[in-house]
């Protein structure tokens, strides 16, 4: 049914990726005066602009199995350097599927590598930080690990049974239109859709399938309750993510900026939120009292 109505081409994106490229290099440009600057580069940087160690991660279009691709601004032993522009980076970080074009880098002397969002399984980078800390600074390092999340999705759910669906249309049209959210343009193209009074149960178990493994694809709190247990007595952790109304919005719906500001600002004055924030400001401002990463 969806044959030929998958976003493919560069016109069946919802965001035009040029326009986001021009953005990128006009931001990089006024700050480092040459909108090619490197991601990784032994070149000093112009007065005034200091740099940090950052990485970002993005998966490889054709082989989603395999390990994340990190572009890292510095140097670690047993990795390749970064061969591509800071534009290139962030184009292929932010290439979320039917969203924007995935980015092409070419790394001499490669061929070109096509890159997709690392939110394809790697929403929360926050395992990732810990482990090149590991590579860069060794196990005795000294870390207060802080993540910041996008807010709390709903929760993942499977299928329906039959024949809860054979009689609720209501319910059929609903899950189609969650679905035509990553497909871009997908309702318009399908014939008779909108009077359709239903469609095949499998088609519908088939979409419900693709939408539960979109919210694991992009899961991010399975991450965080893995390194809440293992930071105990291990390293200071804290993570901030906004845990009502914010999580379940949409890559696409930016309109949407001022609520996603008003919830969070409200999450963030919490009596709690407050304690950690504090909490958290001692720990950054006084290095000698954090925790050692403890050997496995």
């Amino acid at each position: 049914m969806f044959a030929g109505y998958i976003p493919l081409n560069d016109d069946t994106y919802h965001f035009d990726f040029n326009k986001l490229e021009a953005a990128l290099k006009e931001i990089i440009s006024a700050r480092l005066q040459n909108e090619d600057f490197p991601m990784y580069s032994r070149q000093a940087h112009p007065p005034g602009i200091s740099q940090c160690r950052t990485f970002v991660v993005a998966k490889m279009a054709l082989n989603m199995n395999a390990a994340p691709t990190l572009f890292r601004s510095y140097s670690v032993e047993g990795e390749r350097s970064t061969k591509c522009t800071i534009w290139q980076a962030a184009r292929a970080t932010t290439a979320a599927p039917t969203f924007f074009k995935p980015m092409s880098i070419e790394e001499t002397p490669r061929l070109p590598i096509a890159y997709v969002d690392g939110g394809m399984g790697n929403n929360n980078p926050a395992q990732l930080a810990l482990r090149e800390s590991l590579r860069i600074w060794g196990r005795d390092v000294r870390v207060c690990l802080v993540s910041i999340g996008t807010g709390h999705p709903s929760a993942t759910s499977l299928p329906y049974n039959d024949s809860e669906l054979e009689d609720n249309v209501e319910l059929q049209h609903s899950l189609f239109d969650e679905i035509t959210g990553f497909l871009s343009n997908a309702a318009s193209k399908i014939p008779y859709w909108d009077t359709a009074s239903r469609i095949p149960v499998g088609a519908l178990n088939l979409i419900k399938i693709a939408n539960a493994l979109k919210s694991i694809a992009t899961d991010s709190e399975s991450v965080h309750q893995h390194l809440f247990e293992e930071a105990a007595h291990k390293y200071p952790y804290f993570r901030f993510n906004v845990e009502r109304d914010v999580g379940d919005v949409g890559l696409e719906e930016w309109k949407k900026f001022n609520v996603l500001t008003a919830h969070t600002v409200a999450f963030m004055d919490l009596p709690e939120r407050k304690r950690d924030k504090i909490e958290c400001s001692k720990c950054l401002m006084n290095p000698a009292g954090f925790y050692s990463i403890s050997p496995r």
